[in-house]
């Protein structure tokens, strides 16, 4: 008679499991992360056509006041960084920029599991950053057109920048993420449970 293969234990196929997904393969939240980059990526493209279409070279008038002096769209071709800080310095920060998104979303993917802030900060800033990434590559210059006073002047991506920024330093202070692979509850095999037919321990004996 052919012995039966005995077959591997519940507990342990539960455990298998849970180790797969602790160990970040299954991302629910990659999905959201990607699709809100491209949402933020759009709507600060959008506003950047419309002001160029209102404001842009081809207008006599580059401003319309809002809240004359204190705020106002005004169409401004920024060579530096966000808020107009390091200009002329485009092809150093068009490098730095595509570091950078590079970084994020390998540090994101990293992270065993996402908490929403961590989701939510990567997502702004991944989508901020491939925003004003494509001002620079396609026009040489970022446009700005939000001016609050005399500075800043800023855009949708550089304000998705500056909450992604804070959301990462908070889920950092905060909610420290564990690395993927790392030693976790899931990853824990189960104790071991004693096979029937062993002998009991020398006081049960007793």
């Amino acid at each position: 008679m052919n012995a039966s293969k005995p077959s591997a234990p519940a507990g342990s196929q539960r455990s298998a499991a849970e180790t797969i997904k602790g160990k970040g393969y299954a991302r629910p939240r990659l999905g959201w992360l990607l699709t809100g980059s491209l949402a933020v990526l759009v709507l600060d493209q959008l506003t950047k056509w419309a002001v160029v279409a209102q404001l842009g070279p081809q207008r006599s008038d580059h401003r319309w006041g809002i809240i004359e002096p204190v705020l106002a769209f005004e169409y401004v071709e920024n060579t530096g960084a966000a808020f107009g800080v390091l200009r002329g310095q485009g092809a150093l920060l068009t490098g730095l920029a595509a570091i950078v998104l590079g970084g994020l979303l390998a540090y994101y993917l990293t992270v065993r599991e996402p908490s929403a802030a961590l989701t939510a900060s990567m997502t702004l800033l991944l989508g901020g950053a491939a925003g004003n990434l494509i001002d620079r590559i396609r026009l040489g210059y970022v446009v700005d057109f939000v001016a609050v006073g005399i500075w800043p002047k800023f855009n949708v991506a550089d304000s998705a920048i500056s909450v992604g920024v804070v959301l990462l330093a908070w889920h950092l202070m905060v909610e420290p993420a564990e690395p993927a692979g790392a030693p976790g509850d899931s990853d824990r095999a189960p104790a071991a449970e004693p096979h029937p037919s062993a002998a009991p321990p020398a006081a049960e004996r007793s």
